[in-house]
């Protein structure tokens, strides 16, 4: 079994490196990938360290990039066989005027007076667990809302549900009062794709379902493999059932696009979904990777 999608405390995962890499151990995964967002930091740790010590299958160099689409929404890229230090460079360079804890704490803000001016729940700013160096101001948002039930009344059905549909469906549109524009705060699609082929990468769009604003997933794929030269599709995800996971193992066969497939594990920052399996619905096998990545 494979988890190609993983992230550490080194972006929005709760486990550290060797924490991760034990549990990676203990379910005897045979190949992962750590894909935390916009940086390779893990991979400098991981030179550091005995990685046998902790874990004994293959680890794919890997990162998750998000980036701004065409229409200013956006989207991630992930990047697979990457030069770690080459692309960590970049990042460096790219965000040097845009760190993570300057980011994070804007859009903590922004989300805390939109919460306010809809009347919900939220305790005062100070009395919110929030480290802008260490947590993303989204997942504390969400966190919080989720302890007043009284907020469950005031908004839509699915809205505290998942984290995925508060961040995707509601903070990504733009009709939405949650919404937040970050599109300058990011590279472009076409920037991060040139970015990973750069640096040795291949490309491939992750979770393409949890999107809302994309209406034919098709045609949108399509779109992104003639614009962005991207390599694959994550065929595997904890938010795919069946009929999608099948659905787009046919695409990548007709259109001879890699496959590739994740958990998307953040530990308890997402608390239903299990590293290897997801929310149970996977079991990768390595065969599915075997024509871009030398088993």
């Amino acid at each position: 079994m494979i988890d190609l999608h993983m992230h550490t405390t080194y972006s929005d995962g709760a486990d550290s490196l060797i924490e991760l890499l034990k549990k990676a151990e203990n379910l005897k995964l045979e190949y992962i990938s750590i894909t935390d967002h916009d940086n390779c930091k893990a991979y400098k740790e991981l030179k550091n360290i005995n990685i046998s010590n902790y874990f004994t299958g293959k680890i794919i160099p890997g990162i998750e990039i998000k980036c701004a689409f065409d229409n200013g929404k956006l989207i991630e890229f992930l990047g697979y066989n990457i030069d770690t230090d080459k692309i960590q460079s970049w990042s460096e360079d790219y965000y040097k005027d845009k760190t993570k804890d300057k980011l994070q704490q804007k859009y903590f803000d922004i989300l805390y007076n939109i919460c306010k001016n809809e009347g919900l729940i939220i305790n005062d700013k100070q009395n919110i667990q929030f480290d802008s160096n260490k947590d993303w101001a989204s997942v504390a948002i969400f966190r919080e809302l989720q302890k007043h039930k009284e907020n469950y009344n005031k908004l839509p059905e699915d809205f505290l549900s998942d984290f995925d549909i508060f961040s995707k469906k509601y903070c990504a549109d733009e009709n939405s009062p949650f919404y937040i524009d970050k599109s300058k705060d990011y590279p472009s699609a076409k920037e991060t794709s040139c970015i990973i082929k750069q640096c040795g990468g291949l490309v491939f769009m992750p979770h393409v379902y949890i999107y809302k604003w994309i209406n034919n997933i098709d045609e949108h794929i399509k779109f992104c493999v003639e614009k962005y030269n991207v390599d694959g599709i994550e065929c595997f995800h904890n938010t795919f059932d069946e009929e999608k996971i099948k659905h787009l193992l046919e695409l990548c066969k007709e259109t001879k696009l890699f496959i590739s497939g994740g958990s998307d594990y953040h530990g308890k920052n997402k608390p239903n979904v299990e590293m290897g399996i997801g929310k149970g619905n996977l079991n990768i096998d390595k065969k599915f990777i075997k024509n871009w990545y030398s088993l």
